[in-house]
């Protein structure tokens, strides 16, 4: 409850920039501003209007939901909860999970066949890794569906610092290196009783670099002692594939 008054003057600010036409906030101009070249892309190259879609993002504090719903009102198409969604906000682990095809029931069309096909799924630990020119993040997650990947704060790590940009920064590029090493591995360390991923899922632009991959595998498997298997042939993509497919099957009731 106190989080709930104390979240009031942020509503209000962000109601009355809207009401003046303007963004809610900085930050959602900013993305708002990118994600309407990349509409204007993807229209342009396939040819179709796009009027609303799912949005997946990374997994950050400073991301409200609010956020999410603004940021795609600014750009000018509408944000869809997909269906089984109980928040607007799909987080860019469950839906790269999709995206290499894990954690959807078959029957999608049959609501009744396909909660039960839900049902039956495994709850997997996730290790999901997204490594771009500017940042690089990991997190422990248990995922079920694309909806549904549990993520506390204390099972991620988020990098701005040390996305492949920053290794000119480093004198040594094998001290850049083991800086990122680190950072994947961190909550696996200062934890060690969480439960060890059974799978690895990759995202990010930069994914493919061979080093990256070594220093992933290696790292990975010197602290388990074994390597579980990995997920990053459509790193730069898997979660946008996601989050179609998610756009594809429906979307919630309560969706605006």
């Amino acid at each position: 409850m106190d989080d709930y008054f104390a979240d009031i003057p942020r509503v209000l600010a962000r109601r009355a920039l809207k009401k003046l036409g303007l963004p809610a906030s900085i930050d959602v101009g900013i993305l708002a501003t990118v994600i309407k070249k990349l509409r204007a892309q993807i229209e342009s190259d396939l040819g179709i209007t796009v009027t609303d879609a799912v949005l997946a993002t990374t997994h950050l504090e400073a991301i409200y939901e609010d956020d999410v719903e603004d940021i795609c009102e600014n750009a000018g198409f509408q944000h869809v909860t997909p269906k089984r969604a109980y928040r607007p906000m799909i987080y860019e682990t469950g839906a790269a999970y999709g995206g290499y095809g894990f954690g959807w029931c078959k029957h999608w069309q049959n609501d009744t066949q396909c909660q039960k096909e839900i049902v039956e799924l495994p709850a997997i630990s996730i290790l999901g890794v997204h490594y771009s020119e500017t940042a690089l993040t990991s997190t422990l997650a248990y995922i079920q569906t694309p909806v549904g990947p549990w993520e506390g704060y204390g099972h991620r790590v988020e990098n701005f610092t040390l996305g492949s940009n920053s290794k000119t920064r480093y004198k040594r590029e094998d001290e850049y290196w083991n800086d990122v090493k680190g950072a994947i591995l961190k909550r696996m360390i200062e934890t060690p009783s969480l439960r060890k991923p059974e799978m690895i899922i990759v995202t990010g632009d930069m994914a493919s670099d061979d080093d990256f991959q070594s220093v992933l595998k290696d790292g990975v498997e010197e602290h388990l002692g074994w390597l579980p298997p990995i997920y990053s042939g459509c790193a730069a993509v898997a979660a946008a594939k996601g989050a179609a497919e998610l756009r594809r099957r429906g979307k919630a009731p309560w969706s605006k």
